[in-house]
């Protein structure tokens, strides 16, 4: 995508609003509110309250320390379905932490 020098400038400004660090990720972002029509910030990232980001860090750790272990249960192309449900509830507790919606499993790619 081509922008005149001013439009990139305003663009720039636009995403230096939000917590995007990337300009081709606040504009994804931006195109894809404008057609689900979400309200709030264009590009904004759900952030994590500060007094969460603790728990959130450890979440994430345990949810990667799931993923590890994944590896490791397969079982002819199969996930043991405890396993499952526990790396899906972790991820959609760091989503509710974030604030946005759980994901279901077919959705989640488990």
């Amino acid at each position: 995508m081509r922008l005149a020098p001013q439009e990139l400038e305003r663009w720039r400004a636009a995403q230096q609003k939000t917590s995007r660090k990337e300009l081709g990720a606040w504009v994804r972002a931006v195109v894809e509110e404008a057609l689900n029509g979400h309200p709030g910030v264009p590009g904004d990232v759900a952030q994590v309250p500060e007094v969460n980001h603790a728990a959130y860090l450890t979440l994430a750790q345990v949810a990667n320390n799931l993923n590890q272990l994944t590896r490791y249960t397969h079982q002819e192309s199969q996930l043991h379905n405890d396993i499952q449900a526990a790396i899906e509830a972790v991820g959609n507790a760091a989503l509710a932490m974030r604030g946005l919606e759980p994901l279901d499993g077919e959705e989640s790619g488990t």
